[in-house]
This record gives structure tokens, sequence and C-alpha cells, in this order.
């Protein structure tokens, strides 16, 4: 038996994306996304509390709207973002730490670069030839 979505919920469906579609797979709907090459893609299920079948509707909708990077608040995007950036920047600063830390270490005496050097390779097992 093949059964048909509500027109309405259509309409909403291809108010939201032109490229989005609804079939019925034998079980349950399933919304596809048709892309350009390759056909289309199902991106969602529509599937009732336990798991059995349900007509969609504005819930799907939603969730679809919700999933959709590109339909971000402007407002959430640039706070997201910054936050991207401020971690980004963090690493950078301990980037930039780790090679003072080590430029610092080589400005030491010779000795004293040897005797690091061989502390650490001893609690690597690593036998260190000498000169």
């Amino acid at each position: 038996m093949d059964y048909k979505p509500d027109r309405a919920f259509l309409n909403e469906l291809k108010r939201t994306d032109k490229r989005l579609d609804c079939r019925f797979n034998g079980q349950f709907f399933v919304i596809r996304y048709d892309r350009p090459c390759g056909g289309s893609v199902p991106i969602m299920s529509v599937r009732g509390e336990n798991g059995g079948f349900r007509q969609p509707d504005q819930r799907d909708i939603m969730k679809l709207k919700a999933s959709d990077l590109a339909r971000e608040d402007y407002r959430e995007k640039f706070t997201r973002m910054g936050k991207m950036s401020e971690y980004l920047t963090d690493q950078e600063q301990r980037r930039r730490k780790r090679k003072e830390n080590l430029r610092d270490m080589t400005k030491d005496s010779k000795r004293q670069l040897r005797r690091a050097y061989e502390r650490v390779h001893e609690t690597m097992g690593v036998e260190i030839p000498l000169k």
C-alpha cells in the first residue's frame, strides 16, 4: 500500500527547501534530499514515539530547521564562531609558549643541556655515546 504525506506538510517542506521530499518506504516515511549529482539521499525517518508508523507533521519541519546550520541565527553563529576563535587563539598561545620554553631551555649552558638530555634519555632507556 502506498501512503502519501499530507499536502500541507509537503508544501511546508518545499518552502523550507525545494530539494526536500517525503516518501513512504513500506514501513515509515523518509524525508529525502535531492542532490544535483547522485540522486536523492535519506536525511531523516519519520517514526512515532514507539518507533512505529506516523504521518509527518510540523515537528519534523521544526527538527529539520533546527538542524540546518545555514538557517542559524546570526547572533548564535557569531557566538559559536567566537568560542571557536577563542579556542584556536588559546591553542596558538600554548604552541607559542612551548616554543618559548624550548628556546629558554636552550639558552642554558652546554653542560646543563647535556645533563638534561641524559636525564630524559635515561628514563627512556636509551644509552648516550660520550664524546
